[in-house]
């Protein structure tokens, strides 16, 4: 807590390395591992902001593709060389499913990040690419793909209101909710654009996580399940996308997109009769890819399930990440 710069009060963390949103307040232990096939293991924690709360009820994707990397960087293993790239195992404690990471490496073997091979949605410049798979994803937390064995369910809520959504664990729990669902809960007239920052929203968004939790027969925490308002690209002017998402992390606008919700939302993709793979249907050649399109508010990043036999084998996304420091912290 000490060295975020958590509990704070004014929600900045300036007495800390915290960047005052839940995006930018979390940690990684990594360190070795004695599993066998798997080269390092890493448990993440998403600290409060304004609280004292510590919550590793879930994965983060983002810092997943990076603690491979770590990994190899900081002495901890060696990475499994493969032309010039290296592939990194990794295990996570959180939910006990394991992670490939696959980045270049130079001569020695060493991870070499600085290549200018891609530029993600949200993160200026060029920077190398790094290939992240989560594998056998299903069951994060739950311990089956659907949590209730059905791709749609009637949530009740608070006040006598229902509403429809898909119940997913893939990485991580995730209650994905349409947005025409949303607008009704809502009472707004059609043509009227949701304001996803109104305290309004946020509580029939925070009311339905609470329910989709307890339907799956979680607890509700304030990191876990995660929640997504999915619709299809004919109501955003750009033709770059098959979804647009807005998601919550800890009960507050993303800037982005929690990558393990954008993978969940990718598995759910290829699940008959979700919520998603309805909307996906008239999407033109979606058929034909592996891959999903989703539009955040800072861009696009597609991301990809793998599936034999009716299973999903992995979700799969393409990342950038460098090492920034390296020193001493204080608390």
């Amino acid at each position: 807590m000490g060295l975020m710069g958590s509990p704070d009060k004014y929600q900045r963390q300036l007495n800390g390395m915290g960047g005052g949103i839940s995006s930018l307040s979390k940690a990684v232990v990594v360190s070795p591992s004695s599993r066998e096939d798997v080269d390092c293991e890493y448990t993440f924690i998403q600290v409060g902001v304004g609280d004292e709360g510590l919550d590793i009820s879930g994965n983060c994707g983002n810092l997943s593709s990076m603690a491979g990397i770590f990994a190899v960087d900081s002495g901890i293993c060696k990475p499994r060389i493969e032309g010039d790239r290296g592939r990194v195992r990794s295990w996570n404690t959180n939910t006990n499913k394991t992670i490939d990471t696959t980045f270049p490496v130079d001569g020695n073997g060493q991870p070499d990040l600085l290549r200018q091979e891609m530029e993600i949605a949200g993160v200026s410049g060029l920077a190398s690419r790094i290939d992240v798979e989560f594998l056998h994803p299903a069951g994060a937390r739950t311990g089956h793909l659907l949590p209730t064995g059905k791709p749609v369910d009637v949530l009740e809520l608070p006040g006598d209101d229902l509403a429809e959504v898909s119940l997913v664990d893939a990485t991580n729990p995730t209650v994905i909710l349409p947005y025409h669902e949303l607008r009704i809960l809502l009472s707004i007239p059609t043509g009227e654009q949701i304001s996803f920052g109104s305290q309004d929203t946020l509580d029939v968004l925070e009311k339905v996580r609470i329910a989709g939790a307890l339907r799956m027969g979680l607890e509700p925490a304030a990191a876990q399940p995660k929640i997504v308002v999915v619709h299809p690209s004919f109501t955003h002017e750009s033709a770059e996308e098959d979804l647009i998402v807005r998601a919550l992390s800890m009960g507050v606008p993303h800037k982005a997109v929690p990558l393990t919700v954008g993978l969940c939302v990718g598995v759910a993709a290829r699940i008959k009769n979700t919520v998603v793979e309805r909307m996906l249907r008239t999407v033109d050649g979606f058929s034909k890819r592996d891959t999903v399109k989703l539009r955040h508010p800072s861009g696009v990043v597609e991301v990809g399930a793998t599936w034999k036999d009716g299973e999903v084998q992995a979700a799969s996304v393409v990342r950038t990440g460098r090492r920034l420091m390296r020193g001493d912290a204080y608390w």
